[in-house]
């Protein structure tokens, strides 16, 4: 991941997710929702065109588990997303974008049938949002991997707010209490509103909005182009 270099020297959890921040942020941008996914006739012949029609396909089927599950229990959305995307094959952003660090938009996941771990969790919590999961019980999470001895990411889904999260990851198939995933030290987490610097593996203490992070603000611009909605 690319925020590796981030844990290359010792780092204190307040000095590695100020480091985190500063990359992110920039001037200001007055929104701070969540984009909600579209499904429509421009936004398939856009994948279409950028990636084929299996990548439409894929989409399509995107389409299908939102409309499915729409009505299901929150948990039972957390496991059909969390299994639909880790389907896709991991890869690193420099074989993928020619990039060292890009945030492929889950339309951008499906068309390439790859992503690395910042586009699992991204594609999860957008997909989740769409499906009426609110965001407010939806983090995306960076973490230090002790298993991978790197930066990691991955999405944090709080019941309540104070409710033990449980964690949606593309190195495991399965939904862990974030206490079980011992492998996994919490940095820190936003999601469309809010910014937290980890305290452990279960509490955070809120920094800040999110409506400042440059990446995140860049990200939902792109989404709504690939979905018709302009910039």
């Amino acid at each position: 991941m690319s925020f590796l270099h981030l844990f290359a020297t010792p780092l204190s959890r307040v000095q590695a997710c100020g480091l985190a921040i500063a990359l992110l942020w920039s001037t200001g941008w007055v929104d701070s929702q969540s984009r909600v996914l579209l499904f429509n006739q421009h936004l398939f012949d856009w994948v279409e065109k950028q990636y084929g029609e299996p990548a439409r396909q894929r989409v399509e089927d995107l389409q299908t588990l939102v409309t499915l599950h729409l009505k299901d229990r929150e948990v039972d959305k957390l496991a059909e997303v969390n299994r639909f995307f880790n389907k896709v094959r991991y890869d690193e952003d420099y074989e993928l974008w020619d990039q060292k660090d890009y945030w492929a938009t889950p339309f951008e996941v499906l068309g390439l049938n790859a992503a690395d771990c910042e586009d699992y969790a991204l594609s999860k919590y957008f997909t989740l949002v769409s499906m009426g999961v609110p965001e407010e019980k939806l983090r995306v999470t960076y973490v230090k991997s002790i298993t991978l001895k790197q930066a990691h990411m991955v999405l944090a889904y709080y019941s309540s707010p104070a409710a033990e999260p449980v964690i949606l990851d593309n190195l495991i198939p399965d939904i862990k209490p974030a206490t079980a995933r011992t492998d996994l030290v919490p940095v820190c987490s936003f999601n469309g509103a809010d910014l937290w610097l980890s305290v452990n593996r279960v509490e955070g203490k809120k920094v800040g909005g999110s409506d400042r992070i440059k990446r995140w603000q860049n990200f939902q611009k792109k989404l709504a182009q690939q979905m018709g909605e302009g910039s």
